[in-house]
């Protein structure tokens, strides 16, 4: 059994981590084409263990953090644990295997060392255009088919060998192949930086130690926030809102309730009572964008950076007290193949309701 890790190199190892997502977030923003990626920074990077925790991740977008477990996860349909070797990249953004949305292309590489898989680098970017029917996001459209290529669990390459087929397939089916060539070049360039610090980090503090490190690290985070949780009085608290429409059918509101349920020192958020799921693409992939929506809005009002002393690293840990519920076939759990492209008002208005719904309890960590 592997002794617990001491302090010093724990944070040294930590601050490591922290570092290798921060320079693979740099690295893609930096290298992209595309101004959606290299101003706005809509993108998240970051490593993760073989049973894909989150060990890191870059400070970028909200949605991002958190979001690619699910990618993970998603592949592992298509590809098992021991369907990887070095050399492998893939491609995922299939909405109903664990992508955010389908714009969010994910690209995955595994991490060996000394001839074991020890886990992954991965990272996500919004992509200006995917080949749906009509150019950026779209709402008006009959199925997720109409959102353009869904690529689930693909590889790039394929033991260092260019997958050339694949490329052109992605390069015709897209109106600006050269910006998507290039975000996914920046992209894969971002992952192979993950995987050689992650390796170099392995190398020079040793495999068990490093290892012990990440464990201890999420257990940390996660005693970090259900410590903040258990502050909160026991109780069922709700709150409940609208949307305007679907994008079809123009002012008929969809209501969304959110009751936060908190029980010591963990809390579950059911969608119960929100909308049906609706005709258009005006649905939220429910692994990848409901549930990461309610993983950072505890974690932005209970372990905000600039009110805790301590450093709480973004990991794993930040998700494990925090339990989503949403029915299956509800506007926040829907049923492939109906659509679910653009879901960033409904995930923001979630957060808006959990914040109301919290703030009569906790009102100094809520906004008016």
């Amino acid at each position: 059994m592997t002794r617990e890790v001491d302090p010093i190199t724990l944070q040294v190892i930590g601050g490591a981590l922290h570092a290798i997502a921060e320079q693979m977030g740099n690295v893609l923003y930096r290298m992209s084409y595309s101004s959606i990626i290299r101003e706005s920074q809509d993108l998240g990077a970051g490593l993760f263990d073989r049973d894909f925790n989150t060990l890191c991740e870059s400070d970028s977008t909200p949605m991002h953090i958190g979001s690619l477990p699910g990618y993970l996860r998603g592949i592992a349909r298509t590809i098992p644990i021991d369907g990887w070797q070095p050399g492998d990249c893939v491609i995922h953004n299939h909405p109903y295997a664990g992508a955010s949305h389908s714009p969010d292309i994910a690209i995955v590489m595994p991490v060996f060392f000394e001839g074991e898989l020890i886990g992954f680098s991965a990272n996500t970017a919004h992509h200006v255009d995917i080949g749906a029917a009509t150019p950026g996001l779209i709402i008006d459209v009959p199925d997720m088919y109409a959102e353009g290529m869904l690529m689930d669990g693909l590889k790039l390459f394929e033991a260092g060998k260019r997958n050339e087929a694949l490329w052109k397939f992605i390069s015709d089916n897209t109106r600006v192949p050269s910006l998507v060539k290039g975000d996914l070049e920046a992209q894969i360039a971002s992952a192979e930086l993950g995987v050689r610090r992650f390796q170099e980090l392995l190398a020079t503090y040793g495999r068990d130690q490093v290892i012990q490190a990440t464990r201890q690290l999420m257990d940390y985070t996660e005693s970090m926030l259900r410590r903040e949780i258990a502050k909160i009085p026991d109780g069922d608290y709700t709150a409940e809102g609208f949307l305007d429409d679907d994008g079809r059918n123009r002012g008929k509101h969809l209501p969304i309730k959110v009751t936060v349920k908190v029980r010591g020192d963990g809390v579950e958020v059911d969608l119960t009572g929100s909308s049906d799921q609706v005709p258009t693409a005006f649905n939220v992939p429910f692994e990848g964008s409901t549930k990461v929506a309610c993983f950072f809005a505890f974690r932005a009002l209970l372990l905000d950076t600039y009110t805790h002393s301590e450093h709480i690293p973004q990991n794993e840990g930040s998700f494990r007290p925090v339990k989503v519920v949403a029915p299956e076939g509800s506007i926040f759990n829907p049923i492939a193949p109906v659509a679910a492209e653009a879901r960033f008002c409904q995930i923001q208005r979630v957060v808006d309701l959990i914040i109301k719904a919290l703030a009569p309890v906790v009102p100094d960590r809520c906004t008016a």
